[in-house]
């Protein structure tokens, strides 16, 4: 398991599987950022990681599960730009696809003919 995006948590988590893991006759190992949970289903680790982060008040993170490793994920923050106020729609004429009165006939080019031989 991954939580390097979960910087000042590494210590409680690692408390709380530990303290969780025993009453399931799990063992539970730390190398820096990694976790590593032994005794016990994928599932388990996963639900356990969620129980931690709801009590830690991470409602907002997730726990990811990418070809047998766990990661805790922040929220994704999407940014939109903004049109500016200046701009205004297109005309209704020129967005719809049938005619209106008083607007242009869109007109195909000519095209060249060929003579027949």
């Amino acid at each position: 398991m991954d939580l390097a995006r979960l910087p000042g948590k590494i210590g409680p988590a690692v408390d709380f599987l530990r303290e969780h893991v025993k009453s399931l006759n799990g063992r539970v190992s730390t190398k820096g950022n990694q976790i590593q949970v032994e005794g016990l289903k994928h599932k388990e680790v996963k639900l356990l990681l969620h129980k931690f982060l709801r009590h830690n008040g991470l409602d907002d993170h997730r726990v990811l599960s990418q070809s047998g490793t766990l990661e805790i994920v922040p929220p994704h923050l999407a940014t939109h730009t903004k049109q500016d106020a200046a701009t205004t729609p297109p005309p209704a004429a020129a967005t719809m696809p049938y005619l209106f009165p008083g607007a242009p006939v869109p007109v195909a080019p000519d095209k060249k003919r060929r003579k027949k031989s």
